[in-house]
């Protein structure tokens, strides 16, 4: 049950109008989490721009791994359900979503993509990235891509904890 219950456009502040009107087109309506955050426009315009500037540098299939790595460690149904379906459109496959949670013993996934799952793990769960763990990932991307994935991995921290504390639910 919803702690707050999300906002429809025509109850949004006016400040968000713009911004839900662009999800609505992007995604076919107002998912819960944007109509909540609705609630303060300008916390969903940063949400909304970070999540644009998600998109540039980290190839979309690791970027998704990343998201949906990091829901599965945290539990939070509402990402795991919407980045499983977009982590399929950027290419993995049903069998690697269900061998995320043991990756490190699975033939599912190339090295670049264990690195990003045992990056993403380990940012998730304590909060800091190992030495070795950061190399490991630095084989197979570059500073920029980094950058990308350590937001990536944020955000979807981000979002999790925003959807645990607001009890927000699928619709």
């Amino acid at each position: 049950m919803a702690y707050v219950e999300p906002l429809d456009k025509l109850s949004a502040p006016n400040a968000a109008h713009d911004l839900l009107n662009a999800i609505e087109e992007k995604y076919g309506k107002v998912l819960n989490i944007f109509g909540t955050l609705a609630y303060q426009p300008d916390v969903l315009r940063g949400v909304v721009s970070i999540n644009e500037g998600l998109q540039n540098n980290l190839p979309a299939r690791l970027r998704e791994l990343a998201y949906f790595k990091a829901s599965q460690v945290n539990n939070c149904e509402y990402c795991s359900h919407y980045h499983s379906k977009a982590a399929l459109n950027a290419g993995l496959t049903t069998e690697q979503l269900r061998a995320s949670a043991d990756f490190a013993d699975s033939d599912q996934f190339s090295e670049a993509e264990k690195s990003v799952l045992q990056y993403t793990e380990e940012l998730t769960a304590k909060g800091n990235v190992s030495a070795e763990t950061v190399a490991a990932v630095k084989e197979h991307i570059g500073d920029t891509e980094l950058v990308t994935l350590a937001a990536t991995v944020a955000m979807a921290n981000f979002t999790n904890r925003f959807n645990h504390g607001l009890g927000i639910a699928l619709p």
